[in-house]
């Protein structure tokens, strides 16, 4: 990110450089999570955080959008697998570890493909809103929007199957364990006060 910024910078590509930096600041919510509040992500949705940092900014400030064929496409995927994920892990531990909400496994999936699909129109939205600020052309059209949408909500649809997946199997319970128990403590906290 470091690398993307000083390119920008080069460039003055102003509206990069400041989501450049603002990447890099998302990119340490996990270390500093770690380490003020003693929670700790899994390292797949660091990993997937990272990666759909780079993919986006790195395609903005390289002109990978615009070189590489299907490339906003790739991005929108692995936006909203990250999207949905963050969804089915948050929807999760509330269900897990909060009384105030009990879902059926499938009406998660639901409610987490409802979700992604959702923040892919708020993204197509500050897409056409930084278009209309900056004249820039994040936005090439109605066909680019739809098939951005089309591709978020298969993103949510692959992370609604395999959120299924991981909770059947308990693979989700153990990949959040430390996470879940943050929040449990945390609740119980609040409880109490």
């Amino acid at each position: 990110m470091a690398i993307l910024l000083v390119i920008a910078l080069w460039k003055k590509d102003w509206v990069y450089s400041f989501a450049c930096l603002l990447s890099i600041v998302i990119s340490f919510l996990p270390t500093l999570l770690k380490r003020d509040y003693n929670i700790t992500l899994p390292w797949e949705l660091d990993l997937m955080i990272a990666s759909t940092l780079f993919l986006h900014i790195g395609g903005g400030v390289l002109n990978a959008y615009h070189i590489i064929p299907g490339y906003d496409h790739i991005t929108h995927l692995v936006s909203s697998v990250l999207v949905s994920f963050l969804a089915f892990v948050v929807i999760y531990i509330l269900d897990e570890y909060w009384e105030g909400l009990h879902m059926d496994i499938y009406a998660m999936a639901f409610v987490v493909v409802i979700f992604t699909m959702a923040m892919g129109v708020v993204w197509e939205f500050l897409e056409w809103s930084i278009d209309l600020s900056f004249g820039t052309q994040e936005q090439w059209g109605l066909q680019d929007t739809m098939r951005d949408l089309l591709v978020d909500t298969i993103g949510g649809i692959i992370m609604a199957f395999g959120g299924v997946k991981l909770i059947k199997s308990g693979k989700l319970k153990e990949m959040i364990k430390d996470f879940g128990n943050q929040v449990y403590s945390s609740i119980i906290r609040q409880g109490k006060a």
